[in-house]
């Protein structure tokens, strides 16, 4: 049985990925809520700046992209751990709610969770692309932990939209839909 909505932050840098995935697990999102809205937020627009996304969907009509609390956090670089978000003016790591999930790069700080009820999902992701020789595929890896451990969106409707962003280039494809297999696999077993 599905929540009345979910919101989730994607944050990385740019040039990993963040926004894609973000974007992919939006068009999923659409496909099995009613409302879906993704918020991309590039500071600088430059590789090795941070970036990050909103991803918000619902069975309840959204008033707004924008949001100060979310369930989850994929936070695919530690540099992200402690950027200050100047949209909502918070800290990221302060924006996960009570009993909310933060998933991350294994081996980074988790920064100050002193007195939170977060869940923590430490992912090899970097690890884990370079193992099945897709190093650019690091963000399908997270959507994939993403999917495999909260169950909310259909595993098909997110492997439907990788296969649909990717699809044109047969070996492009083939890699990432191994490294969100992977994931899928690493976010079932987190729990």
């Amino acid at each position: 049985m599905k929540e009345d909505s979910y919101d989730v932050i994607f944050a990385g840098v740019g040039g990993m990925g963040a926004l894609t995935a973000g974007q992919l697990l939006a068009q999923a999102a659409a496909k099995h809520f009613r409302y879906a809205t993704y918020y991309p937020n590039i500071t600088s627009s430059r590789r090795n700046e941070p970036a990050d996304c909103v991803v918000r969907f619902s069975d309840k009509m959204i008033y707004s992209q924008l949001t100060d609390k979310v369930e989850t956090a994929v936070i695919m670089s530690d540099m992200q751990m402690h950027s200050f978000d100047m949209v909502v003016n918070q800290l990221l790591i302060d924006r996960i709610k009570d009993g909310g999930l933060l998933i991350q790069e294994e081996g980074a700080s988790t920064g100050n969770v002193d007195g939170k009820d977060i869940r923590i999902v430490k992912v090899l992701g970097i690890e884990t692309s370079l193992k099945i020789n897709n190093p650019r595929g690091v963000n399908i890896v997270y959507l994939g932990v993403y999917v495999g451990a909260t169950k909310v969106i259909p595993i098909e409707l997110a492997r439907m939209e990788v296969e649909k962003r990717f699809g044109t280039k047969k070996d492009v494809l083939t890699m990432n839909i191994r490294a969100f297999e992977e994931g899928v696999r690493i976010g079932g077993m987190a729990f």
